[in-house]
């Protein structure tokens, strides 16, 4: 039994985590231990933590580099200057080097429970995308403009997920196969709509979130309505007018 128990352990697919930050010196900690208890509960013996900081100000960057020295799953990259969530990903990805990859936001938003359910997919499907069932936690402003987004996204692409902006994970070398252009708040819509589109099997799952307990979010500000527009347009004319189609646009399969 012992030994059917360590086969199974071994066949689980190796994570890189990347955990997104800018000014959380009041949530990084806790999002960094929160990330690690899921991986623990879940037996994913062969993951990396690589925590991103974006040109923090506030100290985040000095509680990544303490946290860094305690566990040597932990990797840190510095950046420096505002670029973006997309940008800040990106760099993130160039140190990833597991199976699968994906992030969590640095703001302790995600609940243990959504972390876990997330690494339990790992492995099911070639993407995983967790879909907020808990809206009510956020603003109407922000819910309004949430609901529009995503609706935008699936008409202009002819598709029907419940949420583009979620914590989602990868096979890593699918990531390969596309182009991420933005370092805006689109990104994950630029990669999602991508792999879909190209033909990758993924999986919708429920996702918790909680007020955050430190500073407010960058989201909301008209630069990324900008950002967002010119995403759209940019990855439109790539899927429909560039040589570089994906090679199945009937879309990927939803096993969720």
């Amino acid at each position: 039994m012992k030994n059917i128990e360590e086969k199974l352990l071994k066949s689980r697919p190796s994570v890189s985590i990347i955990i997104l930050s800018l000014n959380e010196a009041g949530n990084i900690r806790q999002a960094i231990e929160l990330v690690t208890e899921s991986v623990i509960k879940q037996n994913l013996t062969d993951y990396e933590i690589i925590a991103v900081d974006g040109g923090s100000t506030d100290g985040t960057r000095e509680i990544i580099k303490e946290l860094v020295l305690k566990n040597n799953h932990i990797k840190a990259v510095y950046n420096y200057g505002k670029r973006g969530l997309g940008h800040d990903f990106k760099s993130g990805l160039v140190h990833a080097s597991k199976e699968y990859v994906g992030w969590f936001p640095g703001d302790n938003e995600t609940l243990v429970e959504t972390i876990v359910a997330i690494f339990e997919q790992i492995g099911k499907a070639d993407i995983i995308i967790p879909h907020t069932v808990n809206p009510q936690v956020r603003s109407l402003y922000r819910r309004l403009l949430s609901t529009a987004y995503t609706s935008i996204f699936n008409s202009i692409f002819g598709l029907r997920l419940k949420y583009f902006n979620g914590p989602c994970f990868f096979k890593r070398d699918l990531l390969k196969t596309i182009t991420m252009t933005t370092g805006g708040p689109a990104y994950m819509a630029e990669i999602l709509i991508q792999l879909i589109k190209g033909g990758a099997s993924y999986s919708e799952i429920p996702m918790k979130i909680k007020v955050r307990d430190y500073g407010k979010t960058s989201v909301l500000k008209w630069k990324n309505v900008y950002l967002i527009a010119q995403t759209i347009i940019r990855l439109f004319f790539r899927l429909h007018f560039s040589r570089n189609k994906p090679l199945m646009p009937k879309g990927g399969i939803n096993v969720g």
